[in-house]
């Protein structure tokens, strides 16, 4: 009887000083965590809250649980892992150990062939010997598979705790995302102006980009965009530069993106949100480099380009950005007559440019994520790079919104000019 009351004296002690608890069946160190967590919790209902709540109630408080929701759910850890994977460091391995299935894991890449856990620091070999037989080599690939889930220490949650596939594959099942992402993306890179690389002629026939698909594209992002803007009621309306937006289009379409991690006002940079490659342009013929090179060919005055009226028309430069005001300094320290030049500079290819295990550029992930899903591919049906089903999807959701009155083979004033300049481009470059 005397510890009964020992007991109600505590608890009646307990609830004066921090007001209601709720008692736990567990002991004493599970009312001490409760009491702890209730002073530090955020507000009830909130998803913090029920995130912390069942970390506790799933694990019992064990540390490696309290890092779950971030490290396995989180979409920019998933990727921040994929980013330590350089060609340096990561090369020569095949689809089934591409850096999206390691950091789906939990791993990252610390020097050449060697992984480490970022939750419990285990380290894992991953080098592939040489070999002539190859049935030896598929058992070295199957066995290093196999270790991304058992390499790890005992008790970490990777292996029963893997981030989602659908981090590392594009959203092809949600057309309302594509679409969206689409849009930013092309906004983002417009911002670059007439420091976008130059698009080869032969690139775009080589991917198919027809002026028809081009120009549905073109009006499909007009369109998302005065929705959004009638949407969040903001002013937000593209440049007149045209060269500036059909080149983002296609970057946009391939998943490509301006780069705001290293001081975007200052670099000229684009990046690949899935295998996170960062390109500088410089390196690249430009915009602008291309258009001085149809001025000095053709003249100030004379353009072959005909008006809607029979006059020559001509298509003025934009006034110069920001950022390409902070970069003209930089382009005058070199004469045109040096190494410097931009005519030694290549095209960029907007494809070839991702490395080889992209989603936007490789199927193989969502193969195997489709079989373990237990559906079976259609043989009959071509595999598509990511780009390819991206674009197949645009286009479908463009003419099943188009009115019927509206001919869907027209293009738009726009589109022709753009297409125009591609093709003096293309004369350029075969001259």
């Amino acid at each position: 009887m005397a510890a009964s009351s020992e007991e109600q004296a505590f608890a009646s002690g307990v609830e004066k000083n921090w007001g209601t608890v709720v008692r736990s069946p567990e002991g004493t160190p599970q009312k001490v965590r409760q009491l702890i967590d209730e002073g530090i919790s955020p507000e009830e209902g909130s998803a913090e809250a029920r995130d912390t709540s069942a970390t506790f109630q799933s694990v019992n408080g064990s540390p490696q649980a309290e890092q779950l929701p971030l490290e396995s759910t989180s979409k920019e850890a998933f990727f921040s892992r994929v980013e330590t994977f350089s060609s340096l460091k990561w090369a020569g391995k095949p689809p089934e150990l591409s850096p999206l299935v390691c950091a789906k894991y939990g791993w990252v890449t610390v020097e050449c062939d060697m992984l480490k856990c970022s939750s419990c620091q285990a380290f894992l070999c991953a080098s592939l010997q040489p070999a002539f037989d190859f049935d030896r080599y598929k058992e070295r690939c199957a066995e290093l598979k196999k270790s991304l889930c058992t390499a790890h220490e005992k008790f970490c949650f990777w292996p029963d705790s893997p981030s989602p596939d659908r981090f590392g594959m594009l959203p092809l099942d949600e057309p309302a995302v594509l679409i969206s992402e689409f849009l930013d993306r092309f906004q983002n890179l417009c911002h670059l102006d007439l420091q976008l690389p130059s698009l080869r002629p032969e690139d775009l026939k080589t991917m198919c980009l027809t002026e028809d698909k081009i120009s549905l594209l073109l009006h499909l992002l007009e369109d998302e965009l005065d929705h959004r803007t009638e949407e969040r009621k903001t002013p937000s309306k593209l440049g007149s530069d045209i060269q500036v937006h059909i080149t983002a289009c296609v970057l946009s379409l391939c998943g490509w993106a301006c780069s705001s991690a290293l001081e975007p006002m200052q670099l000229s940079l684009i990046t690949c949100s899935q295998c996170m490659r960062k390109v500088g342009l410089w390196g690249f013929q430009q915009i602008e480099s291309s258009m001085t090179d149809l001025d000095t060919s053709f003249g100030p005055t004379n353009s072959p380009v005909p008006g809607p009226e029979g006059r020559p028309e001509r298509f003025p430069l934009v006034p110069e950005s920001p950022r390409r005001m902070m970069t003209r300094s930089q382009d005058a320290t070199f004469s045109p007559g040096s190494e410097q030049d931009t005519s030694s500079r290549s095209f960029f290819d907007p494809t070839s440019q991702h490395r080889d295990w992209c989603p936007w550029v490789n199927i193989t992930l969502g193969k195997e994520s489709r079989e373990n899903d237990g559906t079976e591919l259609d043989a009959s049906t071509p595999a598509e790079p990511g780009w390819k089903a991206v674009l197949t999807i645009l286009l479908a959701h463009k003419q099943s919104n188009q009115p019927a009155e509206t001919d869907s083979m027209s293009l738009s004033e726009k589109s022709r000019k753009v297409f125009r300049i591609f093709r003096q481009w293309e004369s350029l470059c075969s001259s």
